[in-house]
């Protein structure tokens, strides 16, 4: 019996294709979990040393010498593991929810590939407390590290729009019954 050698070699590049886009998928909702996680339920930063450690661990998502282009008022651009933890330790949030939703990602080779997410977030402003909603497109890089997991070599922020729902300070609630009480205080 002879093995078509070109069919199983196609096979085996299509299955490595589909476990890198899986493996991307999953180190960028390890992101997303631990950009939240730096918040408590309610509404605040954790405290100063959970809050350094979390950073860490966002930060191990990208390579050593990863570059973070946020633009104005978002982390600027910064270069390096330790300058992204830094911002992601000084976060101007005091609270937030990250969904990264409709990825195209494109593996380029065994080691690089890129790709772009529209991210939707809510979050609480650290300085005010007002809430903000905000909309962007992420354009990325990744580098499988030899450890064979995927990093994030680069990060750029676009379309990046963001609104206030509303006026008052923190209009977030967790229920309903919540949200009333809220609401409630507001009026009077």
């Amino acid at each position: 019996m002879t093995v078509d050698t070109s069919s199983f070699e196609a096979l085996q590049a299509r299955v490595a294709r589909l476990e890198a886009i899986d493996a991307i998928r999953t180190m960028k909702a390890r992101y997303a979990s631990l950009a939240d996680a730096k918040y408590t339920k309610d509404y605040r930063r954790q405290p100063d040393e959970v809050m350094r450690d979390i950073a860490q661990k966002q930060a191990a998502c990208f390579t050593d010498d990863a570059i973070w282009r946020g633009g104005a008022g978002f982390g600027e651009d910064l270069c390096g593991r330790t300058r992204i933890a830094e911002w992601f330790e000084r976060s101007p949030w005091r609270f937030a929810m990250h969904y990264y939703v409709g990825e195209t990602l494109d593996v380029t080779s065994e080691t690089s590939a890129i790709g772009t997410w529209r991210l939707w977030q809510l979050a609480l402003r650290h300085d005010d407390s007002h809430a903000v909603l905000l909309g962007a497109v992420t354009e990325e890089r990744y580098a499988r590290v030899e450890a064979g997991d995927w990093r994030i070599a680069e990060m750029r922020f676009t379309q990046v729009q963001m609104m206030e729902p509303h006026t008052l300070p923190m209009p977030l609630a967790s229920d309903f019954a919540s949200l009333n009480a809220l609401r409630n205080l507001t009026k009077n």
